[in-house]
């Protein structure tokens, strides 16, 4: 059942947009569970090279601010444990983040999430399609949610958790109840998707 699912709402900031070769350097995540914010993970992280001219100019984040920073390596146990419990991992443009999260994870010779996936710019889409743009920052003004400083790891998962429960309230208004109902939910367990009724967490 929906209200009882941790919704895992992560952003990721990096050094550029090839998960393979390029690096995290802030990571933000945001736990909904049912419609309410109840906890929050944010890091700055050191990617071990030179941040690009233009993720700075993006982000704000230099070297310098990065240089005490923990690795990657140091601070994933942290989010993992929430997705361990059974969460959906979210982000806007989830196949963005997931990559670049289950990349790092791979170079540590560890194991991608398993977890479902949501992407909210999918979502909107579905929840609400005659909108003419489903940017972050657009949705953000849209639905009266603040995003104070955008490419920001903690501002932009926060602002995306805020869409997460507009969104999801919409559609429970109208009736959705399980999680494995929800518009563009990918890589549920096999049999969770085949179920029906009151019997499974999703």
């Amino acid at each position: 059942m929906i209200q009882n699912t941790p919704f895992i709402v992560v952003d990721l900031e990096t050094t550029g947009l090839e998960p393979n070769l390029d690096s995290i350097i802030e990571i933000a995540a945001v736990k909904v569970v049912n419609g309410q914010i109840v906890d929050e993970l944010t890091h700055l992280v050191n990617p071990h090279i030179f941040v690009p001219q233009e993720t700075t100019d993006i982000t704000g984040i230099t070297t310098e601010m990065l240089k005490d920073s923990p690795l990657f390596a140091d601070v994933v146990d942290e989010y993992l444990s929430w997705f361990a419990e059974g969460g959906v991992f979210v982000a806007h443009n989830a196949d963005f983040d997931r990559a670049f999260f289950n990349s790092h994870l791979r170079r540590m010779e560890r194991m991608e999430l398993p977890n479902p996936y949501l992407c909210t710019f999918k979502l909107a889409k579905a929840v609400h399609p005659n909108l003419p743009r489903y940017g972050l920052g657009v949705l953000a003004e849209t639905f009266g949610v603040e995003l104070p400083q955008a490419h920001r790891a903690i501002h932009d998962a926060r602002a995306t958790a805020d869409l997460l429960v507009k969104f999801m309230s919409t559609l429970q208004s109208g009736g959705l109840r399980h999680v494995k109902d929800i518009p563009g939910i990918l890589n549920l367990p096999k049999a969770v998707a085949s179920q029906e009724g009151q019997g499974s967490l999703f």
